[in-house]
């Protein structure tokens, strides 16, 4: 493990860092090599003989090889914060500390659920954080504010207004991409400031609006 993290700390280095989502894999995660310090962990041996790290997700020795990586999660729902998603989350903030961490929809949520137990407080943007979501049980008031939130407006997974409710309720700004699903949302992600910027009036109507259709 120590091998690892000292390997993990140093490809990583400056490069962004991304916490993926449901049904992705880390590499999903960098479209184009935009996000290099994701990229795919060599296959040392090939075929039936090609083994990965159970604990983390990477192909064992891919360290000696110079590779790169970004942890790789359980797709398990309704879990708390005992759960090893949330461990290896706190792990990799508290060891690695890259500057900067893309957290997409339930990559999201552990990251809000990971953050007020590490030592490490990275800048963050969350992308269509699925918080309220129910893929972490515990996660019901979040205070982390060193970030940005982006939103699209066709988003039919993660509701908009939960953006909006996270934004009022952590003081961190929220960006609004017109026209913009729950994928493509995600061309965005190095650029959150591209965005339409919500007023506290426009977040307060969002999240009222949302409250009027689930009283």
């Amino acid at each position: 493990m120590k091998l690892l993290l000292e390997n993990w700390r140093k490809f990583l280095k400056e490069e962004a860092a991304a916490f993926h989502g449901y049904g992705m894999t880390p590499q999903e995660m960098s479209k184009k090599g935009d996000l290099p310090a994701c990229g795919e962990p060599p296959e040392l041996t090939t075929g039936d003989t090609a083994v990965k790290n159970k604990e983390h997700g990477y192909y064992d020795k891919q360290w000696d090889a110079g590779e790169k990586g970004c942890p790789e999660f359980t797709h398990d729902k309704g879990i708390n914060s005992d759960h090893k998603d949330i461990h290896q989350a706190i792990e990799f903030l508290d060891n690695i500390r890259p500057d900067e961490l893309i957290a997409y929809s339930r990559g999201g949520a552990i990251a809000l659920a990971a953050l007020p137990s590490t030592n490490y407080q990275p800048r963050v943007t969350f992308v269509a954080p699925a918080w309220k979501r129910g893929w972490v049980t515990d996660l019901k008031n979040p205070t982390y504010s060193n970030g940005v939130i982006i939103h699209g407006t066709k988003d039919d997974k993660v509701p908009l207004s939960h953006s909006a409710d996270l934004a009022l309720r952590t003081g961190m700004k929220l960006y609004i991409f017109d026209g913009r699903g729950h994928i493509n949302i995600l061309k965005h992600k190095l650029d959150p400031e591209s965005g339409k910027l919500a007023t506290r009036k426009e977040l307060e109507k969002l999240r009222g609006n949302a409250d009027e259709a689930h009283p």
